[in-house]
């Protein structure tokens, strides 16, 4: 079943804080965010993620919206700002997973607000894919939709800044190759746990078909595990040889991952391949087989 997508500001209603003491309606949202820092002036530094905190404050009665940002981290220093008023605008689209919907959009050229260290805010309000369980080790899920904020803006006249979420659950095609023969898939899902602390990342890969004659058998959920994060200048991907490779199976009757003997992945990698980091690739090895996947986390026309 598609599910209809309401508009904001019935969507949040219980998040809101209204201001009583004008004509105008106020909702106050909160955007906890990843950014990934580029140093602009420095072609040799690598790039930074550090989490950060973003609020919205809509004023509904007349479509425009005051963006606030706290401890945005570079180089172990805090930067916080605050934006002038930027008016929304609306980016309809119709998604076969959702239907017909919309985006909010919003942006200001030059400097964000007097004195603010950040300029050229570009934002939108997105909608991702989330499954409907908590329980990662579960294949039998259905998506549903948060909304998440997807901003770009530059920093103390230097820094690139762009949201992102480490932990997101992509949508897309795996095609997967043996002896020149391939196969496609749409039904399989990724979803990546990154710990930037510890510079690690596990994978997960959920309702994998690899050929069209697979084993009843095979997997419903894979995990790629202990995968290091690479930092480049432009940005950071996940990289390993050998990642460490369990599935879901049961230990002492307990369902679980459990280790796949002769049945690991080597030749790793995921890369973002869309500037505001929502569109992702990845390839391995697995079972005999070359698999590559290409996805998404964010609901865009046509998906």
């Amino acid at each position: 079943m598609k599910k209809a997508l309401l508009p904001l500001a019935a969507m949040t209603m219980l998040l809101a804080s209204c201001d009583t003491s004008t004509k105008d309606s106020y909702q106050t949202i909160s955007y906890p965010e990843y950014n990934l820092i580029v140093d602009n002036q420095d072609p040799t530094a690598p790039a930074q993620a550090s989490y950060g905190g973003y609020s919205i404050k809509f004023n509904i009665s007349k479509n425009c919206i005051d963006l606030t940002a706290n401890d945005i981290i570079v180089n172990n220093q805090k930067y916080s700002f605050e934006t002038d008023t930027m008016h929304l605008q609306t980016q309809s689209f119709k998604s076969e997973l959702a239907g017909n919907t919309f985006n909010y959009l919003f942006s200001k050229r030059g400097i964000a607000g007097t004195g603010s260290p950040a300029s050229n805010i570009s934002g939108k309000l997105v909608w991702n894919l989330m499954p409907n369980s908590s329980n990662l080790l579960s294949p039998n899920y259905s998506i549903t939709f948060g909304q998440r904020l997807d901003l770009s803006y530059t920093l103390n006249d230097r820094y690139s800044v762009q949201t992102f979420w480490p932990a997101a659950l992509y949508k897309g095609m795996t095609t997967s190759s043996a002896s020149g023969i391939s196969h496609t898939y749409e039904n399989s899902d990724y979803l990546t746990q990154i710990d930037f602390e510890k510079k690690t990342a596990s994978v997960y890969v959920y309702n994998a078909v690899l050929s069209a004659n697979q084993a009843p058998n095979f997997p419903k959920v894979i995990r790629f595990e202990n995968i290091p994060v690479v930092f480049t200048h432009e940005g950071f991907s996940l990289e390993s040889a050998a990642p460490k490779t369990t599935v879901l199976g049961k230990k002492d009757n307990v369902v679980t991952m459990v280790d796949s003997v002769g049945f690991a992945a080597t030749d790793f990698y995921l890369n973002l391949t869309s500037s505001d980091l929502n569109d992702v690739m990845i390839s391995y090895k697995l079972d005999g087989k070359s698999v590559s996947f290409r996805g998404c986390s964010i609901l865009k026309a046509g998906m």
